[in-house]
C-alpha cells in the first residue's frame, strides 16, 4: 500500500468584537527544512509500539508479525509499504492493522502534544485571570465610591451642557427679538402691555361696557342741548347729572376690576369698533407674556447650567481615573480572551506536529506466491542433491583417496 502525507498548511483568523483577534496557522509539513515527516512516520512504522499494536490486531507475536519494507518515493509525500504473509488474506490483514495502528499511535501522540500544552498554557492563562479579577475589581471599587459610574455617563453630562448653553444663545436672541417687538407695540399704541391687559379685562366686563355706551350717549346729548340751550336750561342740568352719575359709576366699576386710574385711559376706547387696534393689544399682551416667560427660563437654565458646570468639574477629574482603570481592564480582557482563543485553536489544530496521513493506494491481496519460486526450489533441490551425494561418496572413499594422493606425492 501507499500513504500520502497532504503537502498544504491552513489558517485562520477569529476577530472578536471590541476585544481582539486571534490568528491560527498550520504550515505545511514540507515547509521546513529541519525535518522531513516522511523519515518520521518511516521510524515510526517501524517502531516496536507500532509493530506491537499491529500484532495485537492481528493475533499474532511482534516476531511473527515481523517488520514491514518502507521507501520513500523521492520528491513526493508518498510512503510505499510492502508486508508479506503466510498467505493473501493474512497480509492484506496485517497491512490494514498496520495502518490502523498507526493512526492509533499518531491519536496518541496528537492528544497528549494538546493535553501538555493545555497544561503549560494554564499557568499562563491563570495569571491572566487574576491580573483581569483585578482590574474588574478596581473599576468595581472606584464606580462604588465615585459619582461617576461609566465614561457615557460623563459624555452624557458634556453634551447636555452644550446643549444647555446652546439653548441660552437661542433664548437669548429671541428674548431680544421679543422686547423690541413689544416696544415698537407699546410706542405705536400708546400703552403699555399692562394697560392693554387692564383695557381687555375692562372691555371684557358687560356692566363696564353698558355704563361706557351709557357716557357716551350722555356726552352726546349734553354737548346736543349745552349748544342748544346753554348751561342754565332744565334739560342741560339733568342731562349733567346723568352724565356724572355715569362717569362716577364708570370709574367705581374700572376701579373694582382694574384698579385705580384704570378708566383714564379706556373711557373713549370701544375695542369692538376696532379690531385692528384689538388684535395689536392682544400682540402686545402674548409679546409681553413671552418675554416674561422665556426670561423665567433662561433664569432656570442658568441655574442648572451652574449645576452642570460644578458637576462637570467633579466628573472630569473621576473620568480620568476611570478611564485608566477602564483601558487597563480592556486591556486585560483582551489579553486574557485571546489567550483562551489561541488555546481554544490550538486545540483545533491537531495536525501542527504530526501532519495527516491517507491511504493513496489501499492494501492490495496478492494474486501469487511471492516465495518460495517452484523453479528455484527444484534447482537448488537438485544442486543439494549433487552435492549431498558428492559428500557421502568421498567420505565412504576418504581412505582410498588419501592412499592416492601419497602414491603421487
Amino acid at each position: 500500500m501507499e500513504l500520502v502525507l497532504p503537502g498544504t498548511g491552513a489558517s485562520s483568523n477569529v476577530s472578536i468584537d471590541n476585544v481582539g483577534q486571534v490568528v491560527s496557522q498550520t504550515s505545511a509539513p514540507f515547509s521546513s527544512g529541519g525535518f522531513n515527516p516522511r523519515v518520521n512516520y518511516k521510524e515510526m512504522l517501524l517502531s516496536r509500539g507500532v509493530l506491537f499494536l499491529a500484532s495485537q490486531k492481528t493475533e499474532m507475536t511482534s516476531a511473527d508479525f515481523g517488520q514491514p519494507k518502507i521507501v520513500l518515493t523521492e520528491q513526493t509525500s508518498i510512503l510505499g509499504i510492502s508486508i508479506t504473509g503466510k498467505s493473501a488474506a493474512q497480509a492484506n490483514r496485517k497491512a490494514w492493522a498496520l495502518y490502523d495502528s498507526l493512526q492509533q499511535e499518531l491519536t496518541r501522540l496528537r492528544k497528549d502534544e494538546v493535553s501538555r500544552r493545555d497544561i503549560s498554557i494554564q499557568g499562563v492563562l491563570d495569571d491572566y485571570r487574576v491580573k483581569l479579577n483585578q482590574a474588574r475589581a478596581n473599576v468595581t471599587e472606584f464606580q462604588q465610591r465615585s459619582f461617576l459610574v461609566s465614561l457615557a455617563q460623563f459624555e452624557l453630562l458634556v453634551a447636555s451642557l452644550q446643549s444647555l448653553k446652546e439653548k441660552q444663545i437661542y433664548l437669548h436672541a429671541q428674548v431680544k427679538n421679543l422686547a423690541n417687538y413689544r416696544h415698537g407695540l407699546s410706542q405705536n399704541l400708546g400703552v403699555s402691555s399692562d394697560l392693554a391687559g387692564k383695557a381687555f379685562i375692562l372691555q371684557s366686563d358687560v356692566e363696564f361696557r353698558g355704563l361706557l355706551k351709557e357716557l357716551d350717549a350722555s356726552t352726546a346729548l349734553l354737548s346736543e342741548y349745552q349748544s342748544r340751550w346753554g348751561e342754565g336750561h332744565p334739560k342741560v342740568i339733568a342731562e349733567q347729572l346723568r352724565y356724572n352719575a355715569a362717569k362716577k359709576s364708570l370709574l367705581n366699576r374700572s376701579n373694582e376690576i382694574a384698579g385705580p386710574h384704570a378708566s383714564t385711559s379706556f373711557t373713549s376706547l370701544n375695542l369692538e369698533l376696532n379690531p385692528k387696534r384689538a388684535q395689536m393689544f392682544a400682540d402686545l399682551i402674548e409679546a409681553s407674556a413671552l418675554h416674561s416667560g422665556i426670561q423665567a427660563e433662561l433664569a432656570d437654565l442658568k441655574r442648572t447650567e451652574l449645576q452642570l458646570s460644578d458637576q462637570v468639574k467633579l466628573y472630569a477629574r473621576e473620568s480620568a481615573v476611570l478611564d485608566r482603570l477602564q483601558k487597563e481592564f480592556d486591556l486585560a480582557e483582551a489579553i486574557f480572551t485571546s489567550a483562551a482563543a489561541r488555546i481554544e485553536a490550538g486545540k483545533a489544530d491537531v495536525f501542527a506536529s504530526y501532519p495527516v496521513v491517507q491511504v493513496l493506494t489501499t492494501p492490495s491481496t496478492p494474486t501469487e506466491v511471492d516465495s518460495p519460486i517452484t523453479v528455484l526450489g527444484l534447482v537448488a533441490g537438485a544442486v543439494g542433491i549433487i552435492f549431498i551425494t558428492s559428500g557421502v561418496t568421498v567420505l565412504c572413499n576418504r581412505r582410498r583417496l588419501v592412499k592416492l594422493l601419497l602414491k603421487r606425492n
